[in-house]
């Protein structure tokens, strides 16, 4: 027979994602050692089941917005990112892109939205189809110029 924890987090569960999840982060905004979150996931990261099931992916994305929907919640975490490089990785057969005229390595590739972003108007530039896979270096100033 489960246990009275475990049939307290299904219910919880049953309320619906996000009714959950504003539960679960008020849990945690007020509790050192947060009782609900740790029953949940104790269901959802069940070592039987598939680490690749979509439900359990998505209700974890949920967990992390606290309440918000996780598209909310990435935007917000965005706001925060003041990185200056891109980092997007690549596999083979991925179009990208490289600009001779930006570039301070014959090796600089930068991915489509990042070669979009910038202005390569009249810039000595080609687009390949990557062999082996690769990373953008989008705001990389080691294989780029700055004002790349």
């Amino acid at each position: 027979m489960a246990s009275n924890s475990t049939f307290e987090a299904k219910v919880l569960m049953s309320k619906g994602k996000r009714a959950a999840a504003a539960y679960i982060h008020a849990d945690c905004s007020q509790r050192a050692n947060p009782k609900h979150l740790s029953e949940v996931l104790d269901i959802l990261l069940n070592p039987a089941k598939a680490i690749d099931e979509w439900e359990t992916i998505d209700w974890c994305k949920w967990l992390m917005a606290g309440g918000r929907t996780p598209d909310e919640f990435a935007n917000t975490v965005r706001t925060y990112d003041n990185a200056t490089t891109c980092g997007l990785v690549w596999t083979p057969n991925f179009v990208a892109y490289r600009c001779r005229t930006c570039g301070i390595s014959p090796c600089m590739s930068l991915c489509t939205e990042c070669f979009k972003k910038g202005n390569h108007q009249r810039h000595d530039f080609n687009m390949f189809l990557s062999q082996a896979g690769g990373a953008c270096d989008c705001g990389d100033t080691s294989v780029m110029k700055e004002t790349g």
